[in-house]
């Protein structure tokens, strides 16, 4: 069992959420999140304050403006600098990958290249990091064969929900999530997920 400073370690964390966005402020910031998400890295229960499922992914929802990407983007640069410092998690820990997408980078791989494309998304042991929810176009068109790629790729990732880890920003609640995707996907998402609200006015003032 690896020996872990937490102190040293959420220093780093609090580097990474520095370094993507140089003006956050920590003050303004909801703490419960930040710890939560630092917890869910650990699986440390002790400062889990929002009972995050260690298990499951991210789905930072809510509104505009309110850090949802910046906070995923910071999370993302923690985990490469901890698979850089502890390169046994890297190959232990699935959760621990770095795939970044946004859902449109996903929908236009589809329509370039077709389903092959999307192979590497859904491979076993992975995390996929998706962006952006919601804003792809849908269907995507490949030489007229059309997918709703994103309820395609998280039908299969359900599929291997047991050795794969996906982390998603978007506008969309789960209800908004069945009206779009249909009530088998946003089933399937309370299994994948856990549910973290952005709530509040925007940043972006």
């Amino acid at each position: 069992m690896m020996k872990v400073d937490y102190d040293k370690e959420a220093r780093f964390f609090r580097q990474a959420v520095l370094e993507v966005e140089p003006n956050f402020n920590v003050e303004k910031a909801d703490k419960r999140i930040l710890n939560s998400i630092f917890a869910w890295v650990w699986k440390n229960s002790k400062i889990n304050t929002l009972g995050l499922d260690f298990n499951k992914g991210l789905f930072f929802y809510g509104s505009l403006g309110r850090g949802k990407t910046m906070t995923l983007l910071a999370l993302r640069k923690y985990l490469i600098g901890l698979h850089n410092r502890t390169c046994q998690m890297r190959r232990s820990d699935y959760r621990l990958g770095t795939y970044w997408k946004s859902a449109s980078e996903l929908a236009n791989l589809y329509a370039a290249d077709g389903q092959p494309a999307l192979t590497e998304f859904y491979n076993r042991d992975c995390c996929l990091f998706i962006d952006e929810l919601g804003r792809e176009p849908n269907p995507a068109n490949n030489f007229g064969t059309k997918l709703d790629v994103i309820q395609f790729l998280l039908q299969m990732r359900y599929d291997h929900r047991h050795t794969s880890v996906t982390h998603i920003t978007t506008n969309l609640s789960l209800e908004d999530m069945a009206r779009v995707y249909g009530n088998y996907i946003a089933d399937r998402c309370l299994e994948l997920f856990n549910f973290i609200e952005f709530r509040g006015e925007s940043f972006r003032r």
